[in-house]
């Protein structure tokens, strides 16, 4: 655990007790963070998760990974604003900060306290590095998406990344510092720990990835029509709701998600999309230049796919994420 989480954890735990003279126990190790309130009446034993920015595209992935916590999941955080407050609240997500806000519901305890602000320095944001910027993710997601390609020319891993070449460098060597990367026993580089690298992938995505390349959302009269048009010819591949419901016909796909290389203004005007915030196609550029299996039936890569859905918050689509992971990407991450 970095120092900056613990740090996150000590603040949110002494403004917690300021503010509602209960005390709270910490224990941490490798594999958890538990929080220990003892009372008269009751003890209530809390696993927690640090996740230092909080915001409204963020919250079904910590819900998800809240309830695989088991016990009573709690979320520590940074600061959570009036709105993420309300937010919270509705996803049922038990949280503390640094800046005094909680909303814990555990029956016999209820406690809510909102509108406290930072009253100390707000740097603390657990991306002290930056590396897990727009360049450092892509290469991560390339990395993920591609076991063994840790041992290639780095030359060869900026261009599947369509990353420079220094950015390979630089965050070759933040992986091997913080235990990412080591050398197997043939001395050759080897991935490890890969679940928590794809944690830091899908926290990232909606803001530094999808943000930077998204060109917006469009309405086509019979969206249908969409699964007919040959992607091929425009370099296009199905991710989201579409992607999932071609992999595990579990649901019927809302919007349909459609990642495009260089022939986006010819794909809008060949298919008559109009401009629509509400539309039912969103198109987002590609990021990547590498194909896998999964480019054979016109999808985007599964990690891509469970981003997606996982940062929706759609519970549906949280299902169905999950079930994507288990399918077809947990396998790849040992």
């Amino acid at each position: 655990m970095k120092d900056i989480e613990k740090n996150i954890i000590a603040k949110a735990v002494a403004r917690f007790e300021e503010e509602t003279g209960f005390r709270l126990s910490t224990l941490i190790n490798d594999e958890k963070i538990e929080l220990i309130l003892r009372e008269k009446e009751f003890d209530l034993i809390f696993v927690a998760e640090v996740i230092p920015l909080i915001n409204k595209a963020k919250l079904g992935i910590i819900k998800n990974r809240l309830d695989q916590l088991g016990r009573i999941p709690l979320l520590i955080t940074t600061i959570a604003n009036a709105e993420t407050v309300v937010l919270l609240k509705d996803f049922g997500i038990n949280f503390i900060d640094t800046a005094g806000n909680a909303n814990i519901n555990y029956p016999p305890l209820y406690i809510n306290i909102k509108g406290q602000k930072l009253t100390t320095n707000k740097n603390v944001t657990g991306d002290d590095t930056g590396i897990f910027k727009k360049a450092g993710l892509q290469l991560i997601f390339t990395l993920l998406c591609n076991p063994g390609l840790e041992r290639n020319p780095y030359r060869e891993i900026a261009g599947m990344a369509n990353v420079a070449l220094g950015t390979v460098h630089v965050t070759m060597k933040y992986l091997e510092k913080n235990g990412f990367l080591i050398n197997d026993e043939f001395q050759s580089k080897k991935l490890v720990n890969k679940n928590k690298l794809l944690k830091e992938w899908v926290l990232g995505y909606p803001e530094r990835i999808k943000f930077k390349y998204y060109v917006g959302r469009f309405q086509l009269d019979n969206p249908e029509i969409i699964k007919t048009v040959d992607l091929k010819y425009f370099g296009a591949l199905f991710g989201g709701e579409t992607a999932a419901a071609q992999l595990t016909n579990y649901l019927r796909p809302l919007i349909h998600s459609v990642y495009i290389g260089d022939k986006l203004g010819e794909f809008i005007l060949r298919n008559r999309l109009k401009i629509n915030p509400d539309g039912n196609i969103e198109i987002v550029k590609k990021f990547w230049n590498f194909t896998d299996d999964y480019e054979i039936k016109n999808l985007v890569p599964a990690i891509l796919i469970y981003t997606d859905l996982i940062t929706n918050g759609d519970p549906r689509n949280i299902e169905t994420a999950n079930i994507i992971y288990e399918r077809e990407i947990a396998g790849h991450l040992d």
